[in-house]
This record gives C-alpha cells, structure tokens and sequence, in this order.
C-alpha cells in the first residue's frame, strides 16, 4: 500500500495480522466474497488485502487481487445482480431504486467496503458512475448541473423550463404539477414533491423550487435506501470521511476507476526492461506497434499487462511497466504477469509476426497470465 493511500484512510493497519485474507469460490463468487467481507472487523478492513481462490494453488503477489476485483465487480455492478442498473444505453452505472429487499442494505454496505478497499489497495476498477457519485461519496452539496452526468436529457428539459418565457404562461404550456411519476417493478407509480403537490401547479414563480426539489429526488431521495449504507461502508474503510475533503470529485474518481487519458509515451520512457534494452532494434518496433494502435486495441493491451484499462493517478507515467525476453523467436504468444505489471515478450523475427502475435495475444485474452 503506498503512502497517499495510508494518508487517504487515516494511517496504517493495525500490526497484529498483516493481511486481511479472503478465500473465495469462483463458482459462487459474490455470495462468499460478500459474507467474509461482512463478517470482517473493522479494523482488518485496513490491512492489505490477499485473495485465494479455492482449490487453486498460488500466492497472491497482486494478480490474484487484481483478477478478483474484475470478477467481482463484473457480477456485482451488472444489471443481472439487480443491486445496480444501467443507464444512458448502459454506458454507466446507478443505484437501482427497486432493490429493496430484506437483505439489500447490508449488501450495499458491503459493496461500500469492497470499492473502499479497492482504492486501499490501489487497484483499478473497470467501472463508470455518473460524476456525480463522487460529490455524493464526499457529502459535497448537489445541484442541476449534476444530473448532466445522469440524465443530460432531464437536465436540457429543466433549463428550458428555467429559461421559458414569458413567465406567467409557464403553467398553461408545461401542465406540470409538484408530482413525479417513474416506473418501478414494471408499474407506474408516483411520488409528491412536496405535501400536496399533485395538487400545486408549477407556475413561473415556483418553477424554481420544482426544478430543485424534483433534481433532489432523482439524485438523493430515489435513490436513499441504497446510496446510504453505500457511502457507510465505503466510509468505514477510508476512514474519518474528514480525510476526503481533501480531495476533489475528479481526484476520487481517479482513485478509484483511473485516468482516462493514456500517455503512452509516458508509459514508454519510463518502462523497465529484461534481456532487452531500450533501444534495440526489436524493442523500437514493439513502441512503433503500440503507437501505432487504436485506443481499443490500447486498453487490451494494458489490461493484458497490468490489469486495468485506465492509468492510475497521475498517467501512465507512474505505472511500473516491464518487457521482459520470452526466449528467442517462436510462435507462442505473449503472456503476462499482471502481478508485476509484466509483458513476457518472445523475440519474434521480424515486425510483421510481432504484430500479430501481441494483437493476438491482447484481443483473446480473458484472464491474467499469474505466477
């Protein structure tokens, strides 16, 4: 664990035991990961995480926990799970408001915790939240300009009534009153905005307040049940939330689901090498090849290599990447140890056959090459 992270969750683990050690069922994954993460004490939540999985056989030097949060979060955050659903065509990820069921609490607060020690332990999630999660998780106060994040088509439709003029024929052309309707369960329900207000017209005086009252119940009240024991359990992890202040929304959400941005050169003049040297021949073709590629064919590459598709804080700069020689030309792919950020690169005779062999490699590849 760096020294940022320990600063982020309010110092070091306790000393006793070093590790909090999970041992999970790939078979039965979310279901075991969540009762021994629910079980857990407190204060092991600050301890460095070690995942096995069982009957497998292998110490966890970073890829194993890099693959279990992958799995897990896969399941957990897909709309199969019911706990979160997506929106805006399934680009992003929500609360789903009708997960209310006797246990979904906990589960939240346990999903709270599993984030938080993602972000302990400095692994990258494949995730994206609306922005606006990251001001909530920070208890920063909410306003339209956050549902862009959510709905840029409600927040278009705000302003507009914001904007509509004249004033006083708000009423006659919007028929709005201070009622929502939304679906729920697959039927039609509705909820007041304020006491009587399916009876309250919304006129040009009060388009104001319907405005930030219906924007308060599409960010916050909709959604209570389950963000609540959400930041709960991400908060028991990080520790005294006054720690997060210290942030910003955009530095949080960086911690937590990486940079978007890839400085590949970065990545190139600080990469490590083993039984090659920088500037080798077969070396400067393997550069030009990466430049060379797509942003898809980029973020394979680096899930390929260190598991994650996104540069942790401060870019690929900062990401300890290595090329180390697989032996001489052969026709074996590229493997990976993602545990050391490792490419293990046979010497391929010629550009061509390097090219293909790493697109091969990086297009196909459904798990970690672990050792």
């Amino acid at each position: 664990m760096s020294h940022m992270m320990a600063q982020f969750v309010g110092g070091a683990p306790p000393a006793d035991l070093p590790f909090l050690v999970l041992t999970v069922d790939r078979q039965n994954l979310v279901y075991s990961a969540l009762t021994q993460l629910g079980g857990a004490p407190d204060g092991d939540l600050r301890k460095e995480l070690k995942v096995r999985f069982a009957g497998e056989e292998g110490v966890d030097q970073g890829g194993v926990r890099k693959e279990f949060f992958q799995l897990i979060t896969e399941q957990l955050f897909g709309a199969e799970y019911g706990m979160f659903s997506r929106r805006l065509g399934d680009r992003i990820v929500w609360f789903n408001p009708d997960c209310t069921w006797e246990e979904a609490a906990g589960n939240f607060r346990i999903v709270g915790k599993l984030l938080a020690l993602a972000v302990y332990n400095g692994v990258i999630l494949d995730l994206n939240f609306p922005s606006v999660l990251y001001k909530k998780l920070l208890g920063q106060p909410l306003g339209l300009d956050d549902l862009e994040s959510l709905d840029p088509d409600l927040r278009s439709g705000f302003r507009k009534l914001l904007e509509f003029a004249p004033a006083d024929q708000v009423e006659d052309v919007f028929c709005l009153t201070f009622e929502v309707s939304y679906e729920s369960m697959g039927e039609e329900r509705s909820a007041e905005l304020k006491p009587g207000g399916k009876d309250i017209a919304v006129t040009g005086e009060l388009r104001g307040e319907y405005v930030e009252k219906y924007t308060n119940f599409i960010l916050v009240e909709s959604i209570k049940p389950q963000f609540e024991p959400f930041r709960e359990g991400f908060l028991k992890v990080m520790g005294d939330s006054r720690v997060l202040q210290r942030l910003t929304p955009k530095e949080l959400e960086y911690l937590i689901v990486g940079e978007p941005k890839l400085d590949f050169q970065a990545l190139e003049e600080n990469a490590e090498y083993e039984g090659y040297t920088k500037n080798c021949p077969f070396i400067r073709q393997f550069w030009s090849i990466v430049h060379g590629m797509d942003l898809e064919s980029q973020q394979q590459l680096l899930m390929f290599v260190t598991g994650s598709q996104k540069a942790p804080v401060g870019g690929l700069g900062n990401v300890r990447f290595k090329i180390q020689r697989a032996g001489p030309d052969s026709d074996n792919l590229p493997t990976s140890h993602t545990c050391f950020n490792t490419l293990l690169l046979p010497e391929y005779d010629g550009m061509a056959k390097l090219h293909e062999r790493l697109h091969t490699a990086v297009r196909n590849s459904t798990g970690f090459g672990l050792q």
